[in-house]
C-alpha cells in the first residue's frame, strides 16, 4: 500500500495484522506449486527467465524496514543486497510424489526478516528433468488474489523495462511527513470507523460460537497435503443446476467432507463455522492484503444439493455488507493481543471458526513461462493455533483444485478426509 509520499511504499493496515499475528507453530505463509509437463523448461533457461521478469514483481527485490520513532509504519525498500540465488534453488526428488514434501518444507519454514519474504525451489527428477516450480511466500507480501498476480507477472509476456534497481529509500523527513499526512487522513475518517466497528461487530458475533469438534485443538509443526481435482465445467454445471455459484459448491463440498470425518470420529455435527475471504482489492493492485474474513455458518449435513441452495442464501446475504467490515473490527483487537503478549494464547482456544475455506479465481488459460505451458497450480497455504485443517479452493484452466493442509499429529485420518472430498465432488459432477 502506497503513502501519500511519492517515495514511500507503507506497509498497509491489512498487512501489519499478517506480519504482527505471525506468532503461530508454523508461519503466515502462502504460496503454490506450478506443475509443468513432459515439455518443462530446463533449470537455466527456468532461472534465466524468472531473473529477466524481476522488474515486473518489485515486492520480491524489496525488504521492510522499520522507520525511526515518530514516521509510522514500516516500509518496503529495494533490498540492494538481493540474490536470486539466496531465494530460487534446485531440489532432486526420486519421485514426482515427493513434490509435495518439498512445497510443505518450504511452506512450513520461516522466511528471513531482513530478506525479501520469498523462496522457491525448482524441483527436478533423478533425470534433472524440471518437474514442478513451488513458489511461497510470506502473507505480508500477498493474499491468495495478490500471489496469482504476482505469478502472472513471472509468466511469459513483454519484457519488463528496466527499473533502476535498487532505488534509494525514502528519508526521514519524507517518512515523516507521509506519516503526519496518514494520521490527519486517519483522523478524518474516524466518523466513519466508529460505525464500521459497531457494524463489524455485530457481523462477527451474528454466527455464534462454533461448535465443538475435534477440528478445533492446539496444533503442533508437522503438517500433511493432499489434493482432489474435478472439471471446472461439471463442477459449475452442477452448482448452477442447485441455485449456487462455483464457490457455494466448492463450501458445499468441504463441509459435507470435513461432516463425513467428524462422523468417522463419532462427532455428530450438522453445522460448521467456516471462514471465508472475501476480496476487495483495488484495480490495479497486485501485492498485500486486501480481503476481509466472513466467519459463515454453514449447513455440513443433508443432501448436497439442499446444502448448496442453502450455502448460496448465506453468501449472498454476506457479500451484500462492507466487504471491510470484519478486518475494521479485527484490527485493533489483533494488535491489542499481540502487544499485550496474548495473541498466541487467543489462536490456541479460538471459538469462533472450525476450519479456513479460501477460493480463489485462476487463470482461464494456462500460463506459459519460459515458453512452457504450466499443466496444473496447487494452492499452497497455511493455518495456524487451533485449525487442524485447512483447505484451498483454486479454479485453473478448466481444473478445479482443492488442497488440504491438516496438522499430521492431530488429523492421523487425513486419507478419509481426501476420500470425503473425492466423494462430494463426484455426487457434485
Amino acid at each position: 500500500m502506497t503513502g501519500s509520499g511519492t517515495d514511500v511504499d507503507r506497509l498497509g493496515v491489512d498487512d501489519l495484522m499478517s506480519l504482527s499475528g505471525d506468532h503461530g507453530t508454523v508461519p503466515m505463509q502462502v504460496g503454490g506449486v506450478l506443475w509443468f509437463g513432459p515439455d518443462a523448461p530446463g533449470v537455466a533457461d527456468l532461472t534465466g527467465h524468472l531473473a529477466g521478469r524481476l522488474p515486473a514483481a518489485p515486492r520480491l527485490r524489496q525488504v521492510l524496514t522499520r522507520p525511526p520513532f515518530g514516521c509510522g509504519r514500516p516500509v518496503w525498500v529495494d533490498d540492494p543486497r538481493f540474490a536470486l540465488e539466496e531465494h530460487l534453488r534446485v531440489a532432486e526428488v526420486s519421485d514426482s510424489r515427493e513434490v509435495d514434501r518439498v512445497a510443505l518444507a518450504l511452506l512450513a519454514g520461516r522466511l528471513p526478516r531482513d530478506r525479501p519474504l520469498w523462496a522457491g525451489r525448482i524441483v527436478t527428477g533423478p533425470d534433472g528433468t524440471v518437474l514442478a516450480l513451488v513458489l511461497v511466500m510470506h502473507h505480508v507480501l500477498a493474499d491468495g488474489l495478490a500471489a496469482l498476480a504476482l505469478l502472472a507477472t513471472l509468466a511469459d509476456g513483454p519484457a519488463p523495462a528496466a527499473d533502476g534497481f535498487p532505488r534509494p529509500g525514502p528519508t526521514r523527513r519524507e517518512l515523516a511527513t507521509d506519516n503526519v499526512r496518514g494520521r490527519l487522513r486517519a483522523l478524518r475518517g474516524l466518523p466513519g470507523a466508529a460505525l464500521h466497528l459497531v457494524l463489524a461487530g455485530r457481523m462477527i458475533t451474528a454466527g455464534g460460537r462454533a461448535p465443538r469438534t475435534s477440528l478445533n485443538q492446539p496444533t503442533g509443526t508437522r503438517r500433511t497435503l493432499g489434493t482432489v481435482t474435478a472439471e471446472l465445467r461439471d463442477v459449475r454445471s452442477g452448482a448452477h443446476a442447485s441455485g449456487g455459484t462455483v464457490n457455494d459448491a466448492a463450501l458445499a463440498v468441504t463441509t459435507g467432507a470435513l461432516h463425513a470425518l467428524l462422523e468417522g470420529r463419532g462427532e455428530s455435527v450438522d453445522e460448521l463455522v467456516v471462514s471465508v475471504p472475501f476480496a476487495y482489492r483495488l484495480p490495479g493492485q497486485v501485492t498485500g492484503n486486501a480481503s476481509a474474513v466472513m466467519p459463515l455458518r454453514l449447513p455440513a449435513s443433508g443432501d448436497l444439493a439442499a446444502r448448496i441452495r442453502a450455502i448460496a442464501e448465506v453468501t449472498r446475504a454476506a457479500k451484500r455488507r462492507p466487504r471491510t467490515l470484519s478486518n475494521t473490527l479485527l484490527r485493533p483487537g489483533f494488535g491489542l493481543l499481540v502487544r499485550l503478549g496474548l495473541f498466541r494464547r487467543f489462536i490456541d482456544s479460538q471459538r469462533m471458526v472450525n476450519l479456513v475455506v479460501t477460493n480463489v479465481r485462476g487463470p482461464v488459460e494456462p500460463l506459459f513461462i519460459a515458453g512452457r505451458p504450466v499443466r496444473r497450480i496447487v494452492p499452497l497455504t497455511s493455518a495456524t493455533g487451533n485449525l487442524t485443517v485447512v483447505l484451498a479452493v483454486l479454479s485453473y484452466a478448466g481444473e478445479l483444485t482443492i488442497t488440504a493442509i491438516a496438522d499430521a499429529d492431530a488429523v492421523p485420518d487425513f486419507r478419509e478426509l481426501l476420500t470425503a472430498l473425492g466423494a462430494e465432488l463426484a455426487r457434485l459432477s
